[in-house]
């Protein structure tokens, strides 16, 4: 029985790109067929969506410090 996936969000950044490159490659590569490429398609959108999630929250997180340091230099 395969083993279930991860949830995307339980996922760090670099293992939901890991895992999408997988799944680029094997859709690219045929070797995967329809069906499955639809699962896998699907299963690429969430690792995307967990991708931008983490990297909004570091753009955020990143203004959030450059504002913090401008109004210390004030």
């Amino acid at each position: 029985m395969p083993e279930t996936p991860a949830d995307p969000a339980d996922l760090r950044f670099e293992e939901a790109i890991a895992e999408l490159e997988s799944i680029i490659e094997q859709i690219d590569e045929g070797k995967i067929g329809l069906e499955e490429a639809m699962v896998a398609h699907r299963r690429g959108r969430a690792l995307v969506a967990r991708c931008r999630s983490v990297l909004d929250a570091v753009e955020q997180e990143l203004e959030s410090t450059e504002t913090d340091s401008s109004a210390d230099a004030s």
